[in-house]
């Protein structure tokens, strides 16, 4: 014996040794892992704060002092060192002079008078020959020939020569008189042709100022500045006629005559005019303003011209080409580098020392991260392709702050991780976005309201629809912060109205691109926001529906278990939708062999009476594994999956258990027969066969419905319900798991479960309430005429079934 108990000692010894080494190896284990995660983290960080620093700043060059044109300056502003640059605003002011000044210029052409001269010859020689052919029949018919082959040639040439004063010209003069004045009118219309005839010029869109046409000819070497408009041209024709004639007769029907005769010959030449102006244009001396150290750019409270834009682009490209070209080294880079990096690092320190949980603070930060940049790289893209645009668009810089989704990071955080990561991620956008726009105090107003607004109202949605009124609500703050500054800046309201049109347009469109990113950002991060939970308490899901047909009992349980959890949920802030959700998926497993379970089983055929304990308890525990299964294949959230593998943690199948503890002494006695729980204990039954698989319950809503299921199960076992009964049972369970470690890797604290149990009792009293027995109508019968009632076989007085 005593050699024995040496050996004991012995083995004890050695045990603690070992004991003792492995808790040194897992406290080394645990000290590297932990090492691991600081280093992992904190270059995360810092990687993050680059990535920031980069996207906001890198390669920003000094926007100065705000300019708008059109606007009220806001302050002087002086020239700090001298500069000259050549100003294209004057020299387009100068070409714009140079192209009013130039007169426009014409070709001529002496087609129309060949085609009158040619066409009045011919009606002369038609005269003639009427008088050849039919002299002899008189003079009536000679003029009645004369005028029929004159109209054919008059309406053949387009030339409208009236025909009877034609007639009435050639029968009332003599041939002398005739051939003389017809040849000086000829001359006459030569001249007023040689000399130019062109349109009105307010047809031609000439300025009134303009005096003198330019004449060129096919070579343009011909000036001819005697050239007269058509009416004109008329006036002085109808002068050289009544010159030439004797009469006034005579005069008038000539002048009629040869009136058609006169027409434009100045045709406009765009090409000759364009040779003109671009002749002069080249003359033109490109003006070079030159501006020495003190002197004033721009007057405060002058209005901005486009001139005052041009002079203050000129000095800061001046100024940023004598700071050279290094990006990384440049001052304004290293000034706004250092300043971001100690803001993110208290930011990060901050949020190090408020969220303890290394895995639920990673996630939170990788989350806030990404939202962040996504956030700063579509404002930054926006400034850079404005400041592009801004070129042909002088009004363009100040609406770009107002387009600039300021208010996108914070409403997606909101959504993905909570309001508080959310401000300060609000917080951290409008310091950037500020510094960006030349550490403007305004800006980073505007964006760190339009971003707390978009996060409060981003709470605890439960519809994606609610997002766009989230990021409408920010465009109001913006709008709002917007006009306020502006009206006090003494912006005009036209200009006000604009900046918060833009407002609340953008303001809508981040909240259609948060409806959009979410989902994205959902899968990647594996996280169930509340908005997908509720699109999940639909009864008509697929697994749901199946649960419904298939397995009534578990879908009903699944339904207590729902409503237990939920309000055990709100007992102590936990989430209450989480609850409820994962809780109506958390025995889907039970849909591949729901008759194995008793709630399904409808008081018929136990199939478990023809299977030894082991393998029932195998399938029993085979329902988690198969609720994972489920889940995947039906794409079900991460959280909800995790809720179905911890929902019974490791716990001990009892039934089972100690029906293997009964047939392994070969008895066979119920579980409720006189057997000693000690004579049990000594049987030789392997645990773990009948233990289920874990995981244990890693956070508080899994916790919650780990116990509600157990709790729900066992209530219907209660024979009376009441509300000491109910307090017994669940401090039975909850004790029994607590000594089973079943909550080791559970934050609750023992305050959370005092209000668990408490919301549990309360819960369970109005699941399982009373209903009065109401009597059969044989019953009343007997009772009016006296009667002992009649009792069923049973002993119940009633049919009416427990609810």
């Amino acid at each position: 014996m005593a050699k024995q108990a040496k050996k004991q000692k012995r083995r004890e010894k050695t045990k603690g040794q070992v004991n003792d080494t492995n808790f040194l190896d897992s406290a080394v284990a645990s000290t590297r892992a932990f090492t691991k995660t600081r280093l992992i983290e904190g270059g995360l960080f810092y990687l993050f704060s680059l990535l920031v620093i980069v996207i906001s700043f890198l390669g920003q060059k000094e926007k100065g002092p705000q300019l708008i044109l059109k606007q009220a300056a806001q302050q002087r502003i002086v020239a700090e060192f001298p500069y000259e640059y050549t100003s294209e605003v004057l020299v387009e002011q100068r070409r714009n002079e140079v192209r009013t000044q130039v007169p426009p210029v014409f070709k001529r052409t002496f087609l129309p008078y060949e085609q009158f001269r040619d066409l009045f010859a011919e009606l002369l020689s038609t005269y003639a020959q009427a008088q050849i052919e039919f002299e002899e029949q008189g003079e009536e018919k000679v003029l009645e020939t004369f005028g029929t082959r004159a109209t054919e040639l008059i309406n053949a040439s387009g030339i409208e020569i009236p025909i009877t004063i034609l007639t009435a010209f050639i029968d009332e003069t003599s041939p002398r008189e005739r051939s003389s004045t017809s040849e000086d009118a000829l001359a006459a219309l030569k001249r007023l042709y040689e000399e130019g005839i062109y349109e009105n010029r307010s047809g031609l869109g000439i300025l009134p100022q303009v005096t003198v046409v330019q004449l060129t000819d096919e070579e343009g070497k011909n000036n001819l500045p005697n050239a007269r408009p058509l009416e004109k041209a008329m006036i002085d024709l109808r002068v050289e006629i009544n010159a030439l004639s004797r009469g006034e007769d005579t005069a008038r029907m000539l002048f009629e005559i040869f009136r058609p005769g006169l027409v434009v010959n100045l045709v406009y030449s765009q090409e000759g005019t364009d040779n003109a102006i671009n002749s002069a244009l080249a003359v033109v001396e490109m003006p070079i303003l030159r501006y020495e150290e003190g002197d004033t750019l721009i007057e405060p409270g002058s209005m901005i011209t486009p001139l005052d834009l041009e002079r203050m682009s000129a000095y800061r490209e001046a100024n940023i080409a004598a700071g050279g070209d290094a990006m990384l080294l440049d001052p304004l880079f290293l000034a706004r580098f250092f300043l971001t990096a100690f803001l993110l690092t208290a930011l990060y320190l901050y949020i190090k020392q408020g969220v303890r949980d290394t895995r639920k603070r990673n996630r939170s930060v990788a989350i806030t991260a990404v939202c962040m940049l996504i956030s700063l790289l579509l404002i930054r893209a926006i400034f850079e392709i404005g400041e592009i645009a801004s070129a042909t668009s002088p009004s363009l810089p100040s609406m770009l702050p107002f387009i600039a989704p300021s208010a996108l990071a914070p409403i997606l955080v909101c959504v993905l991780v909570g309001a508080g990561p959310a401000a300060l991620s609000a917080l951290v956008i409008s310091v950037c976005f500020g510094i960006m726009l030349d550490n403007s105090i305004e800006f980073m107003l505007i964006a760190f309201l339009s971003g707390i607004t978009g996060s409060y109202y981003s709470t605890h949605v439960r519809q994606r629809s609610k997002l766009v009124r989230a990021g409408f609500f920010a465009g109001v703050a913006a709008a709002c912060a917007g006009a306020t500054t502006g009206l006090l800046a003494g912006f005009s309201f036209g200009l006000v109205g604009q900046q918060a049109l833009i407002a609340l347009i953008i303001g809508l469109v981040t909240g259609i691109i948060a409806v959009g990113l979410l989902p994205i950002l959902e899968y990647l991060f594996k996280v169930t926001t509340e908005i997908t939970l509720l699109e999940l308490t639909d009864f008509n899901h697929p697994l749901l529906r199946r649960m419904q047909i298939e397995a009534p009992g578990t879908y009903h349980h699944s339904l207590m278990v729902a409503n237990l959890s939920e309000n055990a949920a709100a007992a102590i802030g936990a989430n209450p939708l989480l609850c409820r959700v994962c809780s109506f998926f958390h025995d889907i497993g039970k849909l591949v062999k729901p008759e194995y379970f008793v709630e399904n089983q409808r008081g018929g055929a136990n199939p478990h009476s023809q299977k030894n304990p082991s393998m029932s308890a195998l399938v029993i525990k085979a329902h988690v594994k198969e609720g994972v299964d489920l889940a995947k294949r039906n794409k079900l959230p991460q959280v909800i999956t995790d809720v179905i593998r911890q929902h019974h943690g490791t716990t001990l199948i009892q039934y089972f258990y100690h029906q293997a503890k009964i047939k392994q002494k070969g008895d066979t006695p119920s579980p409720l027969s006189g057997v000693s729980k000690s004579s049990l204990d000594k049987s030789d039954v392997d645990e773990s066969t009948y233990r289920y698989d874990g995981p244990l319950p890693a956070f508080k809503e899994s916790a919650i419905i780990f116990f509600a299921d157990s709790i729900e199960a066992a209530s219907r076992t209660i024979p009376k319900v009441t509300q000491p009964a109910i307090e017994e049972l669940i401090n039975t369970i909850f004790n029994k798991r607590i000594e089973d470690k079943q909550l080791d890797e559970c934050p609750l604290t023992f305050q959370e479960l005092a209000r668990i149990k408490s919301s549990f009792t309360h819960t369970l009293l109005n699941m399982l309430h009373a209903r009065i027995e109401y009597p059969k109508e044989d019953s009343a019968n007997a009772a009016e005429r006296n009667e002992p009632e009649k009792h069923e076989e049973d002993g119940t007085a009633s049919d009416q079934q427990p609810v």
